[in-house]
């Protein structure tokens, strides 16, 4: 950078790149930019204490009618020897707050190149206006190079902070994003996920967790790699420190076991420490919790006992013993008495607060219950089943002509949807496809006068599916 300052200010050269003392240069109102003019000028000011200016700032003669200063000069007097930035204000304005700390010399030579006036409108727009910012996955491997030139621990990474004017904490998490699987950075690099969704990804550090999620985001087709959306799937294969589960293991165990523990970002807690390995921390819980179970089955009164798999009442419970179900109070007159629980066995959970384990429930062995008389439910259910069928077949058939769709765009697209088909169902045979169910207004005295054909067909479809199945048996 020149160090000498020029002696005759008025008379530079335009066009001429020349050192002009900081405290002879202003913002302009000929600088195109009028929003955000100050934006970040701490963080350029520590990477200018840090690095030195190495971009020439662009000035014009000073005018008392552009010209930004807060001296006083009156009726264009004094303004000889200044000049105005019209582009670098941000460059400029980050030097002036080293000089309000005392950090640079008013009167530090500043390289400007000098533009006429009538100019000035058109090099600050053109200096905007093709500014092209940095990709962000450049960004991110930038970060990791230079932090890995001054090595790889804390200080190294103070040390970026500081050069460039950023937190620590941003330096961090740049080189999380760094380390993303690769097939994410480069989704990031070729913009087809932004970097909101890159840093919802970074959240965890397994890249084998996170291909995953980004595989099931690429088949979405509602808001693909929305951060929340990324973020929920990542918090559903993680558990922080405060859960039951975690609490009643102890983190030491887990780690001893070879478990690993991930510190979280960009998930809204930055800083919370979380459980990865979710199996391996069920199966350190169910084998710390199963020698609790039986004596705490024979203290509470119970025959034995059983340790359901998960938390609190969300446990998963284990299979009912031989000739019991599970009891349920609802369908019981009366609470079951000490004797009845010396015949039942409990079930056990590791407590929600993780202090221990807690009874959910038990099984018992059901009363014989006599069979219900005057009514054949299973009749009933069959012939249920049979009308809906009908109906459905009459329903078809009243619509059929328009079902075929014939001649219309429809025609090869349009199928009759199963019994229990949502209004959009990806297809089950062809996942590069949805299926729309489509309502069709129809008379229902049309229906109605449809469901003695239907009950034909259905009939006959059944007689020759029987005649088929009792074929393939003969010839078996």
């Amino acid at each position: 950078m020149p160090t000498a300052a020029a002696t005759d200010f008025a008379d530079l050269a335009e066009g001429s790149i020349s050192t002009i003392p900081l405290d002879r240069l202003m913002l302009s109102a000929l600088n195109v930019r009028q929003t955000e003019r100050a934006a970040d000028v701490d963080s350029l000011a520590e990477n200018i204490a840090a690095r030195g200016l190495k971009q020439n700032l662009v000035v014009i003669p000073a005018h008392f009618a552009t010209g930004e200063s807060q001296s006083t000069h009156e009726g264009g007097k004094g303004w000889e020897g200044h000049f105005e930035v019209i582009a670098g204000g941000r460059r400029f304005q980050a030097m002036q707050r080293l000089v309000e700390q005392e950090r640079l010399s008013p009167t530090f030579p500043v390289p400007c190149m000098i533009e006429p006036r009538d100019t000035a409108a058109e090099t600050s727009l053109s200096e905007n206006l093709h500014r092209v910012a940095m990709n962000p996955a450049d960004e991110f491997e930038a970060f990791r190079v230079i932090v890995e030139k001054f090595g790889s621990d804390e200080v190294a990474v103070g040390i970026c902070a500081k050069r460039f004017g950023v937190t620590v904490k941003h330096v961090k998490g740049r080189l999380r994003l760094a380390t993303l699987a690769p097939a994410i950075l480069e989704a990031l690099r070729a913009n087809q996920i932004g970097v909101e969704s890159a840093k919802a990804y970074a959240g965890t550090e397994d890249h084998a967790l996170q291909l995953s999620v980004y595989a099931a985001q690429q088949k979405a087709h509602w808001q693909p790699h929305n951060a929340a959306s990324v973020r929920g799937a990542l918090r559903g294969h993680s558990l922080s420190l405060d859960d039951g589960l975690v609490k009643f293991v102890g983190v030491d165990a887990y780690v001893e076991a070879g478990g690993r523990v991930e510190t979280e970002m960009f998930m809204g807690t930055d800083g919370q420490e979380r459980i990865m390995d979710l199996q391996l921390l069920a199966k350190l819980g169910q084998e710390k919790a199963q020698p609790m179970v039986e004596p705490q089955a024979k203290k509470d009164g119970f025959k034995s006992g059983l340790l359901a798999s998960g938390v609190g009442s969300q446990a998963k419970w284990p299979k009912a013993p031989a000739g019991m179900e599970r009891f349920v109070k609802y369908y019981e007159d009366k609470d079951p008495t000490k004797a009845q629980l010396k015949k039942s066995v409990a079930v056990y959970a590791i407590a929600f607060n993780g202090a221990g384990i807690e009874k959910i429930g038990h099984f018992h062995t059901p009363k014989p219950r006599a069979p219900r008389e005057g009514r054949d439910w299973e009749a009933e259910r069959l012939a249920r089943q049979h009308e809906d069928k009908v109906e459905r077949r009459a329903a078809q058939l009243a619509v059929y002509d328009v079902g075929k769709f014939t001649g219309t765009p429809f025609e090869g697209h349009a199928f009759w949807p199963g019994p229990y088909c949502s209004p959009v169902q990806l297809d089950p045979q062809d996942e590069n496809f949805a299926l729309v169910a489509v309502l069709v207004r129809v008379p229902a005295a049309e229906i109605e006068a449809k469901k003695e054909e239907a009950e034909r067909l259905i009939a006959e479809e059944a007689a020759a599916t029987a005649a088929e199945s009792q074929g393939q048996e003969k010839g078996a």
